[in-house]
């Protein structure tokens, strides 16, 4: 008597029926086919010349025909992934944001986070803040806003506020007005499971430290750029063994003294004659960072401040050839000479921009959440 011999199916001993059988893992796909009220995709069952609707439709999808299942799966997340980057608008996103998966799937990416970040999370944005501290100051608000959109001169706003407020009344209400007013929401949340490794901020606030701390990933240390030099050489060697380290570049709210924040902070900490020194602690440390690891910009504007000038400055010295691509996720200015300019920064610093439309910052965290399949 012949007997039918199967090939052994080898499974995780761990893994669940479900996750044997397969269902889960088009989570939004099956969503879609299993709502009623969304009639683009139904899996019927003919009885004579009725036709029913199945309660589970994507599990009967599923065992149905599993192949045909695998190919409408596909081209379901195609289309919401053309959809979620625009690519009919930005041409370049879709190939941009596949290499920058394969980046992070490989763990060569840092995520370097800026203001806009703590901003869906609470905080008030940087140039508002600014802004908002303009009639204290007596100062006439339309023409900080000129300065900092057409010139970036955060740098420069910031020391004429303090210069008039003083340092202590500027203090007064700084830490105060950075806390997050209540629970975190939004992007953010997305960066523990992304990224469970280090990270890199310009912000003062504790957002991205609370991010972290409630998806049950606490930062196991944390330095600053102008930090002692021991707790920057563990930043380096926190990042190939995968621990959890958090390089907060401008320092802390509350420590005035490894703060980057007025004009002589910033000198102490990039050079003090209008260009970028190496020797000084930021520019050093960023310098050796940029060229070893790919950085993704969340939540930064890429102003032409001192930062992105060392980046730029970095590119210019190593060559773009020596560099590992960079990358960052930017709303398209509506106004073609802001984009030309930005794009020219961009390209100065050998960083990639993932675009999407102005005013949609949701698509920043489900650009992330695309990144993480």
């Amino acid at each position: 008597m012949e007997r039918n011999t199967m090939p052994s199916l080898k499974f995780d001993p761990e893994a669940t029926v479900e996750e044997i059988a397969g269902i889960g893992r088009n989570a939004r796909f099956d969503s879609v086919i299993d709502d009623k009220n969304d009639d683009s995709i139904q899996v019927i069952c003919k009885r004579g010349g009725d036709e029913i609707p199945l309660a589970n439709s994507a599990r009967a999808f599923y065992f149905g025909d599993r192949v045909l299942y695998d190919q409408e799966a596909r081209r379901f997340d195609l289309g919401e992934k053309q959809q979620i980057l625009n690519t009919s608008q930005f041409q370049r996103n879709e190939r941009r944001f596949d290499e920058l998966r394969r980046a992070c799937q490989r763990g060569f990416v840092i995520p370097f986070v800026g203001a806009g970040m703590s901003k869906a999370a609470g905080c008030p944005e940087w140039k508002e803040y600014l802004l908002n501290l303009c009639p204290e100051a007596e100062f006439d608000a339309d023409t900080m806003r000129q300065r900092l959109e057409d010139h970036g001169d955060y740098e420069g706003v910031m020391h004429d506020l303090v210069t008039k407020l003083g340092q202590a009344r500027f203090n007064l209400d700084f830490e105060r007005d950075f806390t997050p007013p209540g629970d975190l929401t939004g992007a953010v949340l997305r960066l523990p499971d992304l990224f469970d490794s280090c990270a890199i901020t310009t912000n003062f606030d504790r957002v991205l430290e609370m991010a972290y701390e409630k998806c049950g990933k606490t930062f196991l240390e944390k330095t600053t750029g102008r930090g002692p030099t021991g707790t920057i050489n563990s930043f380096y060697r926190a990042i190939p063994a995968g621990d959890r380290h958090l390089l907060k570049l401008h320092g802390n709210l509350n420590n005035a003294d490894e703060r980057v924040l007025n004009r002589s902070e910033y000198n102490a900490a990039y050079g003090s004659d209008g260009n970028i020194h190496f020797e000084s602690p930021v520019p050093k440390l960023l310098r050796r960072l940029y060229t070893s690891f790919s950085f993704l910009f969340l939540g930064c504007s890429l102003s032409y401040d001192r930062t992105i000038q060392t980046f730029a400055k970095i590119a210019q010295d190593v060559g773009a050839d020596s560099l590992p691509h960079h990358y960052a996720i930017l709303a398209c200015p509506s106004d073609p000479a802001r984009k030309a300019s930005l794009e020219q920064r961009l390209a100065d610093a050998h960083i990639s921009a993932i675009w999407f439309p102005e005013g949609e910052f949701g698509l920043i965290e489900q650009i992330l959440e695309m990144l993480s399949i």
